[in-house]
């Protein structure tokens, strides 16, 4: 358990008692387990020399490799832990509050935080094995992108296009990290708009940004295709200047920067070209277990940039009314330098 030892090590530098953590990707980052949160209360505790589960009785069997403390329905499960009270707890951040009142009124801890503390130290700088997986769950991410887009059809709603992709990324990869956005036409100026019924209409932008899961581990990329060239030659001249601000920013990434500093980089390339005020998110996040982690590479972060650091690069420009452009790619940073994960070009597709 080294993930287990290394927070360890983070509770005695700050003189914590006790992390609490729910079924959330914590739990899944420090023992492999991954489950829904539920009205149950399924807790991993770790002090600075131990940890345990608190689990129901109907997972003993499949969690019979960790330390357990185990209870029935209708037991209290709370009457089984022993912790002192007057201690230092972090409690995972996104636990329901219900198991956070009950720790309180049942423990009353001398100091309450967020678990996040500690683990997003830990999380943003990863292992070997987690950037392997990362590096093959792109390729398969990239790999099905090309297979799917082909059936895009003109007349076909954003939402069909939608649907049909997540069905086709389920049943090829088992899991998705998040549920895809298609955008096309004027709604691809709005972000996060997931999709709408709007008809897909040659010549027009469709920005499609989708993930999937690779043995735990998220993906997160963006492209931008046309049916068709596009009707509006500005399009072309928005992909390039993106494009511009993606790659420039990639290429300088380097250990020991700040991370405002590749957000500066990407937000420089776009504003000389008279196009800043339409840049209206942060260049990036970092990425994991979780879709967004830090680091944020976003303006004002003076988070360091540290190797093994795993970060999307995704500049946008967002004409209301007309289209938005974004490309995206993930980066790790290794020997000092960004090596850049995603091969799929960067240029407009015209399907």
């Amino acid at each position: 358990m080294d993930r287990i030892q290394r927070l360890q090590k983070e509770l005695e530098k700050t003189d914590t008692d006790y992390v609490i953590i729910g079924t959330t990707s914590n739990m899944f980052y420090l023992v492999g387990f991954s489950e829904e949160q539920m009205e149950r209360p399924l807790l991993l505790f770790v002090t600075k020399d131990d940890y345990f589960m608190l689990v129901p009785k109907l997972y003993e069997e499949q969690l019979k490799q960790l330390p357990l403390i185990v209870y029935r329905d209708g037991e209290d499960p709370y009457s089984k832990l022993n912790l002192k009270e007057n201690s230092n707890i972090l409690i995972d951040d996104t636990t329901f509050s219900l198991f956070t009142i009950e720790i309180l009124n049942r423990f009353k801890p001398r100091r309450l935080g967020k678990a996040s503390v500690i683990l997003r130290k830990l999380r943003q700088v990863k292992d070997d094995e987690e950037i392997e997986k990362m590096e093959k769950g792109v390729k398969k991410a990239e790999e099905l992108l090309l297979e799917f887009v082909p059936d895009i059809k003109e007349n076909m709603t954003e939402c069909e296009i939608e649907r049909k992709l997540k069905s086709f990324l389920i049943g090829e990869a088992g899991y998705i990290s998040f549920d895809p956005i298609v955008t096309s036409g004027p709604n691809s100026s709005m972000p996060h708009l997931r999709c709408s019924d709007k008809k897909v209409k040659g010549g027009e932008v469709i920005v499609i940004d989708y993930g999937i899961k690779y043995e735990g581990y998220s993906t997160d990329t963006t492209r931008v295709f046309s049916l068709g060239r596009p009707n509006d030659t500005l399009a072309l001249e928005i992909v390039e200047i993106v494009k511009s601000a993606n790659e420039e920013a990639e290429k300088h990434v380097r250990e020991g920067m700040r991370a405002k500093e590749i957000d500066d980089i990407a937000r420089k390339v776009i504003t000389d070209k008279g196009y800043g005020v339409y840049f209206i998110h942060r260049t990036g996040h970092g990425i994991g277990i979780d879709v967004h982690e830090d680091p944020y590479i976003s303006p004002g972060n003076d988070d360091v940039i540290e190797q093994n650091m795993v970060f999307t690069i995704e500049p946008g420009i967002y004409l209301p009314g007309k289209f938005g452009i974004r490309i995206e790619d993930e980066v790790v940073v290794k020997k000092g330098y960004g090596k850049v994960l995603n091969t799929l070009q960067k240029e407009l597709y015209i399907l």
